[in-house]
């Protein structure tokens, strides 16, 4: 659904547009980057998903964004919110790119998100977060999520299956 921008002190978090696709594919189905997502990998990327962005604009069921640096426009990775059926939970998700890991960009992503889906209504924010991925582990505890549960997620197109934490966030 489309937003207006979101500004930090860093960064414009734009809602994600068809011609963002390249960039969240740069990241998503890169063998590092990627690594820990539920997104294929490259070789096993279906027609179907990679047209994910087609009529993105109007899609009413989800948050897509995209996130820049504010002084200079470079892409910074990706983030998403999904109201659930209950309308004050919502589920999130994110990608930093490479270059911009462990310099505090993930967490900025992150508030801002939460603060957004507060203002539409949400209340309690989720995560699904693959137990290896140590530093989204570090990230998401850092902001004050707990682990609701255990899971595990499958790497679509693949017969990897992550162990996960399923973290949440109350706001109410």
């Amino acid at each position: 659904m489309l937003t207006n921008d979101i500004i930090t002190d860093r960064l414009i978090i734009k809602s994600m547009r068809e011609e963002y696709s390249s960039l969240c594919f740069s990241i998503w189905l890169d063998d590092e980057m990627g690594k820990y997502l539920s997104d294929p990998t490259r070789a096993n990327a279906s027609e179907s998903y990679m047209n994910f962005a087609k009529g993105i604009e109007d899609d009413e069921s989800w948050y897509p964004f995209v996130a820049f640096l504010k002084d200079s426009n470079e892409f910074v990775g990706t983030g998403s919110l999904v109201p659930m059926e209950d309308s004050t939970h919502w589920d999130l998700g994110y990608c930093i790119h490479k270059k911009y890991w462990r310099q505090g960009y993930a967490t900025e992503l992150i508030k801002a998100l939460i603060n957004f889906g507060y203002t539409q209504g949400g209340r309690k924010f989720t995560a699904d977060v693959a137990q290896e991925n140590i530093a989204s582990n570090t990230v998401i505890k850092k902001l004050g999520f707990t682990v609701e549960k255990e899971g595990c997620f499958n790497k679509q197109g693949t017969d990897i299956i992550y162990k996960s934490y399923i973290y949440k966030l109350n706001l109410e």
